[in-house]
């Protein structure tokens, strides 16, 4: 029995079952544990997540700790240099370093990586998964709507979405953005209680899409509380076909 212990750190339990022929004991479990001991430790997760309002994101500090063999940091690079700020200091030169990790964006989600590569040999690069679901000023759910019709059986659909304000301070929608071919939207005052918003209600115009096909569009809101921020809705309209599907003969 041989375990692969890539990418685990701490404590491992894994297990196998035998089974056999043996009338007295036809079924054995076999059982491997252990602690694995990483090259390089990160502390307290390799993992970094940003979610809430972008000045309400604190900044995310991870240890990276040396066993037993010494080990430098050669370089760096990540797909997010437009999303986040990241720094390496040097705490102990060899055994510990210390990587800061900001958000960048006023709004919008991302995910991505940083790659530190070492020199060594059992640990060539340590990766640091960083995902951020940044809010801004104004927060709008949910952010996939699907309407139209879904099924032969089922009434035509359409979609609400809400949208207030992450602050509850009041404003008012400027401007909408959306395909008027394909789907009309209405505007009323109808926010959640004790909360500053709107209520969008969106209908689908069938007659603008094919049946059995599917059209996406995005919807776009503006306000004057963030006038240079978009807040996008992604709208599915399915038009689903009356038609029996053929059966196979």
């Amino acid at each position: 029995m041989k375990v692969n212990l890539r990418s685990y750190q701490g404590k491992v339990v894994k297990k196998a079952t035998i089974q056999s022929n043996d009338p007295h004991n036809p079924e054995q479990i076999l059982k491997m544990e252990g602690a694995v001991m990483a090259f390089v430790d990160v502390k307290p997760s390799a993992n970094v997540l940003f979610r809430g309002m972008a000045d309400q994101l604190s900044e995310s500090v991870l240890d990276l700790v040396g066993s037993k063999l010494p080990f430098h940091i050669t370089g760096t690079q990540s797909n997010l240099d437009e999303n986040i700020k990241y720094t390496l200091e040097t705490v102990a030169d060899g055994k510990q370093y210390r990587l800061k990790v900001s958000n960048k964006v006023h709004s919008g989600n991302y995910g991505g990586f940083i790659k530190l590569n070492t020199d060594l040999a059992q640990k060539p690069d340590i990766m640091i998964r960083v995902t951020g679901f940044v809010e801004g000023e104004i927060l709008a759910r949910p952010q996939n709507v699907l309407i139209g019709k879904l099924s032969a059986t089922q009434p035509e659909r359409a979609g609400r979405v809400t949208v207030i304000s992450n602050r509850n301070k009041p404003f008012e929608i400027t401007h909408l953005t959306y395909d008027e071919n394909l789907m009309s939207v209405s505007v009323s005052n109808d926010a959640p209680e004790n909360q500053k918003g709107f209520i969008l209600d969106i209908e689908p115009k069938l007659e603008s899409v094919p049946v059995g096909s599917r059209k996406q569009v995005t919807l776009k809101i503006e306000t004057d509380l963030s006038p240079d921020e978009k807040v996008e809705i992604l709208v599915n309209i399915l038009n689903h076909s009356d038609q029996p599907e053929a059966q196979n003969k």
